[in-house]
Order: C-alpha cells, then sequence, then structure tokens
C-alpha cells in the first residue's frame, strides 16, 4: 500500500472527492490515518475524518459528555428528555424509572450506541443495564425512554444538509414470500456499498439467529412464514434491547423535516460549538415539531458519521462530502 492511501471509510471517501476536487489529501504521518493534510491554491488544513480543524477541544469534550451537553441544550431552551446520572444501582435510579415507566439507560461520555439498552421497565433490568453502560464509563445516565423513530440530523456550519431516519427492521408480505426470503432481500437492498467498497452502517440480519426465531414465535411467526401481502412483521424487539445490536433500516427523510426541527438541530450545534454534527433525535413524526408529546434530542456527535449520509441521501445536491471539503476551506 502507498503511503498516502487509506484504509478507513471516511479516509477514502474524503480523499477521493477531494482528488476530484483538485485537492490534494494525504496522511499526515505516513501509515497513521488519524490525521489527514489537505492542501489547495495554497491553504494547508488537518483534520480527523469529520472533525474539522475549526472545532476547539472543549467542544468535542462537551459534546462526549451527555450531561454536560444536555445540560447547555435545556439552557438554550431545546427539547431534552429527561434524565438523570448515576454511578450504580440506588433508589434514585429505581425512582425514576417507576416515575416514566421505561427508561433508556446510556454510559455517560460514548458515542454511538455502545452500551445503550433500551426499553427497561423492570429493576433487574435496569440494574444489568446499568452495569453494561459502566463497562464503558466510570457513569450512567438515565433517560426518559421516548417512543417513535431515531433520526440524525447532519448539520455543516450552521446548515442542515440531510436528514436520515433509522427504524428497527422489519418486513411487509407479498403473499408469495417467507419471511426468510424477505429477510435476505432486505439485507441486499440496505447493505448498499460505495466506490471504496465499505459499507453503511446497517447490519446483516442473520435469518439462523435464535433471537430473531424467537421474537417471530412471540408474533406467531417462524422465518418460513409466507407472509400475506401487507402484513408487516418486526424483526427486533424494542423492550429491554441492546441498541447497537438491534439492525435499522435507513430512509431518507431531508425533505420531511419540518423547519422547527430544523432549526432545533441547528440550534444544538451551536449550543456546544460543534461546526459538523450529527444531531440525534427521537420522535413520532419529523414533520410535527418537537415537544413533550413528541420527542426530543438524545446527543450531539461531534465526529459524525457520513458514510450513511453519502450512501442513502438522494440527489447530485446532497453530495455530503463535497460540502464538507468545501465548507473546510471556506475563508
Amino acid at each position: 500500500m502507498s503511503q498516502h492511501q487509506v484504509r478507513n471509510a471516511h479516509n477514502k471517501l474524503i480523499q477521493n472527492k477531494a482528488r476530484e476536487m483538485g485537492i490534494a489529501c494525504k496522511p499526515l504521518i505516513p501509515g497513521c490515518e488519524d490525521f489527514l493534510e489537505l492542501s489547495y491554491k495554497g491553504k494547508n488544513i488537518i483534520i480527523n475524518k469529520t472533525r474539522t480543524h475549526k472545532m476547539s477541544l472543549m467542544a468535542g469534550l462537551l459534546a462526549k459528555n451527555k450531561e454536560a451537553s444536555n445540560l447547555l441544550l435545556r439552557r438554550r431552551g431545546l427539547p431534552v428528555p429527561d434524565d438523570i446520572v448515576v454511578s450504580r444501582m440506588n433508589e434514585e435510579a429505581v425512582d425514576f424509572m417507576n416515575k416514566y415507566r421505561l427508561v433508556t439507560v446510556k454510559p455517560l461520555d460514548t458515542s454511538r450506541s455502545i452500551g445503550v439498552t433500551v426499553g427497561i421497565d423492570k429493576e433487574e433490568d435496569l440494574d444489568r443495564a446499568i452495569r453494561t453502560a459502566r463497562l464503558h464509563s466510570e457513569k450512567a445516565m438515565i433517560q426518559k425512554y421516548v417512543e417513535g423513530r431515531d433520526y440524525r440530523v447532519l448539520v455543516i456550519a450552521g446548515q442542515t444538509i440531510g436528514v436520515l431516519e433509522y427504524e428497527p427492521a422489519f418486513v411487509e408480505g407479498d403473499g408469495r414470500s417467507t419471511i426468510g426470503e424477505l429477510i435476505h432481500r432486505l439485507n441486499a437492498d440496505q447493505l448498499r456499498r460505495n466506490d471504496a467498497g465499505d459499507a453503511g452502517s446497517f447490519q446483516e440480519i442473520n435469518v439462523d439467529s435464535k433471537r430473531l426465531s424467537a421474537h417471530l414465535r412471540e408474533q406467531g411467526f417462524a422465518i418460513q412464514t409466507i407472509l400475506r401481502k401487507g402484513v408487516r412483521v418486526e424483526l427486533f424487539s424494542s423492550v429491554n434491547a441492546m441498541a447497537d445490536e438491534i439492525s435499522e433500516i435507513v430512509t431518507d427523510r431531508t425533505h420531511d423535516i419540518c423547519p422547527y426541527n430544523e432549526n432545533v438541530a441547528v440550534e444544538a450545534a451551536k449550543a456546544l460549538n460543534v461546526d459538523v454534527a450529527g444531531i440525534d433525535i427521537r420522535c413520532k413524526d419529523i414533520r410535527l415539531p418537537l415537544n413533550d408529546d413528541n420527542g426530543g434530542i438524545l446527543e450531539v456527535n461531534a465526529l459524525p458519521d457520513m458514510i450513511d449520509p453519502h450512501l442513502f441521501l438522494q440527489g447530485a445536491s446532497t453530495d455530503v462530502f463535497q460540502v464538507y471539503l468545501q465548507y473546510l476551506f471556506e475563508e
């Protein structure tokens, strides 16, 4: 491999787009992909994947700490589900769960879905979820469970670039195919590959999974069942489930988000001074304004994924890596 070649999916896509745009791009340190050096029209900058040279260290630290970021989001008047932070299972944790009936437990200072358990309503499950979260962080955040679907809003320089919906995988019957056959088609559709050969976030669904078979049985189905046309079957439970084990269908919702929610996402990024951010929102309907009955902000990511937006956003106007690189060299 050439010393200028890269393996990381984000770095490959950045490098490929940079070359198209006439921007020189190479690892700052040969053989190390932590930093890319970009050169264009006499200007040199250094980035860390989707983390730019313009973002301060403090902004990144605040975004990583969910307690601090939620405090700043609330100060700005933005909708954030109620939460508490604990270092172990205690009476406060149980009281909080009983108050809201369903809760989510997550590590205090990690990103993505690592160590996150959703849909908890029993003390033993709460204890287990806190222990799981604390494998990844010294403390755990317990948050009111929000009904609805997950959305990721990509914000660059105060502008909404795209919106993706993440929905736990399901299949819908056509009157001819078995559930197993429908799952194979779903896998093929979702496992889109970019030019560099790297998949997005979708986790291929294993039709031989015992957990899948058990969940289908609970609904009165089996993997060999031929579904009647229009019948929808959920493939994952949302009760006491590990978030990073749920395969999700990704859909472009850029044209569905209402102006209010778009502004909420932009303001969330500004509240933490994050210039390139992925705003995680959970709500029943992204077309309706966020409020007490329609969700809120779950997280502000300071190192946002751009592979899914690259793969699933529709239209030439949403070339996320081009927008990103143009922003980097703006005066």
